[in-house]
């Protein structure tokens, strides 16, 4: 869970997730310095216990942040001589999700992809991670995540 007693034994102050990856080992996790994080830069914070389909079949505590959200499309129908006005609701079209295990979700405007997290550290405005299966340090441009200026730019890097 989230709120699990972090220890002395975290590697710097801007550690969010150390200890990970390790079969049979928990990973320490300091969400709310994530929060605070995502707070600071006007990023959308939410977070709640779901069940991700793609991480595991039972609910987990997850913290998603949004950097950017999808338009909102509205749609009119008549009916006789009513009309009806639908709306979708504000989704988020680029965000990091990250559930108590130490597993994460990574929608950039190009890709999604789940990881396995080893480490998370913030770095200014980005997150820098180590995901089993992933050559090198990864790269969470939070400033590029949060534009769709440049949506063929390749957002995850080392």
């Amino acid at each position: 869970m989230f709120d699990q007693h972090l220890g002395d034994d975290r590697p710097s102050e801007y550690h969010v997730l150390w200890d990970g990856g390790r079969s049979g080992s928990n990973p320490q996790i300091d969400v709310r310095l994530l929060e605070g994080w995502a707070r600071k830069w006007g990023y959308d914070v939410d977070r709640r216990r779901r069940v991700d389909s793609d991480r595991a079949d039972e609910p987990r505590e997850q913290c998603q942040i949004a950097f950017a959200f999808g338009e909102i499309v509205e749609e009119t129908l008549s009916y006789g001589d009513r009309e009806y006005t639908f709306t979708t609701d504000r989704t988020p079209a680029t965000y990091f999700e990250l559930d108590e295990c130490g597993d994460a979700r990574l929608a950039t405007w190009a890709s999604e992809r789940t990881l396995t997290l080893r480490e998370l550290r913030i770095d200014g405005r980005d997150l820098v991670f180590d995901a089993v299966f992933e050559p090198g340090p990864g790269r969470v441009h939070g400033q590029w995540l949060s534009t769709t200026v440049d949506q063929t730019r390749y957002w995850l890097t080392g």
